[in-house]
Parts: structure tokens; sequence; C-alpha cells
């Protein structure tokens, strides 16, 4: 057990110091390929009065972390917000529109039976829990416009 402390100590960095620590990482940005599609704009959904200012107050705690910025876009997508388990909202944006333009990338996942043979004798297995998962890799800058929304 002094080995796995020694382990978490020498990578302390890589663990989060508070609620909005989440992380990101600087190894690969995410690429939005849409070729020489024209923008996807959609008007904003109605969103029930009692959870407007749900949604502000998401929205500002989203840029005071650094997660968004305040932009101009020819792209727009529509927020919604999904009911997570607990009971809380979830703010999401509907890139479904996006997706349908953006080109898809050929190359394999990896085959689940071939990383499973790769685990054959280990000692140690662990589970980390990735706060905010799709906001720890960033998008390539020139593909940003690309992810606006409008409330």
């Amino acid at each position: 057990m002094v080995k796995a402390k020694k382990l978490l100590l020498k990578y302390a960095d890589v663990f989060s110091s508070n609620e909005a620590d989440i992380g990101k990482t600087g190894l690969v940005q995410h690429k939005i390929n849409t070729g020489e599609e024209l923008p996807i704009r959609q008007r904003p959904r109605r969103l029930p009065v009692a959870r407007e200012k749900e949604v502000e107050t998401m929205i500002e705690g989203m840029v005071k972390d650094g997660v968004i910025e305040p932009s101009s876009s020819p792209w727009c997508s529509a927020v919604v917000q999904v009911k997570k388990k607990d009971g809380s909202m979830r703010f999401c944006v509907d890139y479904r529109r996006l997706n349908d333009v953006t080109k898809k990338d050929s190359y394999p996942l990896p085959r689940i039976d071939n990383t499973l043979d790769m685990l054959t004798g280990v000692k140690w297995f662990s589970t980390l829990e990735l706060k905010s998962g799709y906001w720890q890799v960033e998008i390539d800058p020139k593909d940003k416009e690309k992810t606006s929304f409008s409330t």
C-alpha cells in the first residue's frame, strides 16, 4: 500500500483539488471537420420560466471556470436540460445537427477482446471518475465557433 500512496503523491497534480477543478489534457485537441458545409443555426428552445435562472447560473459558473467564453458565431445549437438521476438538471447542448454535417472518422476503436487479453495476470485494477468528462479535451481553436449555443 505504501507504493500506491507514493504513486498517488508523485502524480498529485492530475487529481482535482476542488469541485471546479476538472482538469484538461494538453495531449490532444478535438477537431470538428465539417468540410465546406454551411453553418448550422438553431433557434433557442423555450425554457420553462422556473428553469431560466438555473440555466443562467450554470452558464455563469462555466464562464467563471473557464469552460466557455462569450462569442459571436454563425453557428448556433440549442440548449437543453436533462434531468439527472438525483433530480437535478444537467446543462446540455443539442449538437445533433452539427454531428450530421461532421465528417466521420473511419479510424477503428480498439477491439475489446484484445484490450481484455492485455489485462491477463495483472494484480491491480482501479477506476477513475472524470468530472464533466466532455470538458477535459479542448476544442481546436479553429473549430470552437461551431460549438456556440444560445439560450
